[in-house]
């Protein structure tokens, strides 16, 4: 076997190796623990074809280490919970919005989008984010990008690397952690459910730089 065919041929299998496929089921068959020996986690994100169960999965089990770290019960996983929150971050991308209040007809307030899942619970919240998708620096300058590249504008032309699908998890829910009013929400003792979403779009205001909208969504007495 020639050696330029067994690398075409790695570059083949290598992926399959990661692939998780994560769905709804999996959240039963793994605790916090587990979850973050799963090598999919670590592998960067690929916006084009992103996993988005993955990602909103790794979310989740982010959040969960929270809890547990302050002392609290972990989240139990809804599945319409999730979707709420999927939807929502897919909605301000798609009609470019970034509020608790969507522009969506029928879906304007978060009671809204959890009646529209059959969801009525005696105690809701949200939290939503914008964050960049890329393992970037902040206040550092950037060059425009060369064939979807992100470098900084350094001598030695830094490539700004996407965030893995527990780097950016982490991230998300650290900037949480750090604003009051989003801590509040996920260390509410009273809250027993929770469900995340993400969807990546194009920042105009930073040569189009992949960002992520991340939505949770809590509730309490299913």
């Amino acid at each position: 076997m020639r050696p330029s065919f067994l690398i075409l041929l790695l570059l083949f299998t290598i992926p399959s190796v990661f692939a998780q496929n994560w769905t709804f089921a999996d959240y039963k068959r793994y605790d916090t623990n587990a979850f973050m020996k799963l090598a999919a986690i670590n592998q960067p994100i690929d916006f084009k074809h992103m996993d988005r169960p993955l990602l909103h999965a790794a979310m989740f089990y982010a959040t969960n280490q929270e809890r547990i770290k302050n002392g609290l019960k972990p989240f139990k996983h809804l599945d319409r919970m999730e979707k709420v929150a999927a939807d929502h971050a897919s909605d301000m991308v798609n009609y470019n919005f970034y509020s608790h209040v969507s522009r969506v007809k029928g879906k304007s307030t978060i009671v809204d989008r959890f009646k529209l899942e059959g969801l009525n619970l005696m105690s809701i919240a949200e939290n939503i984010s914008s964050s960049n998708a890329l393992q970037y620096q902040n206040g550092r300058k950037v060059n425009p990008p060369r064939s979807g590249l992100f470098t900084y504008a350094s001598s030695k032309r830094e490539v700004i690397v996407a965030h893995t699908y527990l780097s950016y998890a982490k991230e998300v829910v650290r900037l949480w952690m750090e604003s009051p009013s989003h801590r509040k929400s996920i260390l509410n003792p009273h809250h027993e459910y929770l469900g995340c979403g993400a969807m990546v779009y194009a920042e105009k205001s930073f040569y189009n730089m992949p960002y992520l909208m991340g939505v949770q969504c809590f509730g309490s007495g299913k």
